[in-house]
């Protein structure tokens, strides 16, 4: 026999509380067997830029065993404000949210003030708990298919969500999609939930790797995690609770990248990049404004930061019969590992090791130099006699037609079109500072555009050679 109870919640908010989380505690009796919450709000607008004056209010879930910021065990699930109501229970949950025990003790509602209207906002959050027999918690095992070991460029897409977070198809959609482009991985970076990290498994084949994600996304800016094995908190404001996030991604194991540092991005509003590993240089097709993380980039790595551009589709996936702007693998992150494993895929990422392309047919980029008999590829670190020559290869493919260019901290070092789909540029350096030499491949800009960033139409950039000057 079953019994439900009911708890609600109402108040007003001021606008002054813009970009605030707080947390609704109510008690979860030992017997229960199913949580709901639902949300309701005024003045409700969409989340997405430019909507105008409204309220947008997140929701998530913490369970008994906490909701402090840095928690771990509590989290439970969120689903920003793509969802007005969420159920728990131990076999099933809101994509978004995790089964499991309804652990008896306080649980907490957490709500997310992301825009106020100047008006304010007045919410009612109703829980109904469900007593009485509960279902088991359901273990998922799926089969590991055999390794795929061989040293070559992968491709893939390293920023993507499902129905786990605000998008409308699901993770089968995504995957396939990912498939049909003929991706090799995908990292699936869902919003601020790793809901989705225990049902990746299924997706997993001998030539397609998912990965497991999360899109931090706070008020102030986005970062993707990979390969944390668990959630991290998304409810800070400082740079201060940054740096901490950062350090227990680090200590997970996790590559931590701070994502879209442009207009419309959302863009990047902490007042630092320290310890970040990689940064999202280009986001969905390059014409959005991705030139302003390029000159992002370039300001660190002209700082002596040795951070690994990445690049991210940013994609929605849709539901069949439905439409998205963003493709995925536009663009497409192309990474040289060992192996189609997590391990060294994010192994070669930290190297460096890695290029953009705009989708999965390229263009293909390689960058290699050569000094004193030593080899080093795109992500490495060469030492060099000062003044001593340093021989740089650059090779194209499929980009006849457009301009391939070596840039350096002071700007362009050399300047070539390509005249054909397979092409090599020689090109010698006499070093006598440390420095850094980058590839990239773009349209041919008119000449009285050259000065003009916004006109550069990138096709494909590769991460620096590390010169050091001894």
């Amino acid at each position: 026999m079953t019994s439900e109870h009911v708890v609600t919640f109402r108040q007003h908010i001021g606008p002054a509380h813009t970009g605030e989380c707080f947390l609704l505690p109510f008690e979860v009796p030992a017997d229960a067997s199913r949580i709901e919450v639902e949300l309701h709000y005024d003045h409700a607008i969409s989340a997405a830029l430019g909507a105008g004056p409204g309220n947008v209010v997140d929701l998530g879930l913490f369970d008994a065993r906490g909701a402090e910021f840095g928690t771990t065990e509590g989290f439970r699930g969120w689903s920003g404000s793509a969802r007005a109501r969420i159920f728990v229970a131990p076999d099933a949950a809101t994509p978004g949210y995790l089964p499991g025990p309804l652990y008896p003790g306080v649980w907490n509602v957490s709500l997310g003030l992301y825009h106020v209207h100047p008006s304010g906002c007045n919410y009612t959050v109703t829980v109904r708990l469900s007593r009485g027999p509960a279902a088991e918690p359901v273990q998922l095992t799926w089969p590991v298919p055999p390794l795929k070991r061989e040293a070559r460029w992968y491709k893939g897409d390293l920023h993507c969500h499902s129905h786990h977070s605000e998008a409308t198809g699901s993770l089968a959609d995504l995957c396939g999609a990912a498939r049909a482009q003929g991706l090799d991985f995908l990292a699936v970076t869902e919003h601020n939930t790793t809901s989705h990290h225990r049902l990746l498994g299924e997706f997993r084949t001998s030539d397609f790797l998912p990965i497991a994600g999360q899109e931090i996304t706070t008020y102030h800016g986005h970062a993707n995690v990979w390969g944390a094995g668990r959630w991290l908190d998304f409810r800070f404001h400082s740079d201060a609770d940054l740096a901490r996030v950062i350090a227990m991604a680090h200590a997970a194991g996790a590559l931590f990248s701070a994502n879209h540092p442009k207009t419309n991005g959302p863009p990047w509003e902490f007042g630092t990049l320290a310890g970040i590993d990689c940064l999202e240089v280009w986001q969905a097709p390059w014409f959005l404004s991705n030139y302003q993380s390029l000159a992002k980039w370039d300001e660190l790595l002209r700082s002596g930061a040795r951070v690994v551009a990445v690049g991210g589709s940013d994609q929605h996936q849709p539901a069949p019969g439905d439409s998205y702007a963003q493709q995925l693998g536009q663009p497409t992150t192309w990474v040289y590992a060992e192996a189609l494993e997590p391990a060294a895929i994010l192994g070669a990422i930290k190297a460096g090791h890695v290029f953009i392309s705009a989708g999965p047919a390229g263009p293909q980029l390689e960058l290699v130099a050569q000094a004193e008999g030593r080899q080093a590829m795109m992500g490495d670190g060469l030492a060099t006699a000062g003044g001593r020559p340093l021989q740089l290869t650059a090779r194209v493919q499929g980009a006849g037609g457009m301009v391939l260019r070596l840039v350096g901290p002071r700007g362009v070092l050399a300047e070539a079109p390509i005249p054909s789909d397979d092409f090599a540029l020689e090109h010698t350096l006499l070093p006598r500072v440390s420095g850094y030499v980058r590839p990239e491949v773009t349209l041919p800009v008119d000449p009285e555009d050259a000065d003009e960033p916004a006109a550069l139409m990138m096709q494909a950039l590769g991460n620096p050679i590390y010169i050091q000057a001894i």
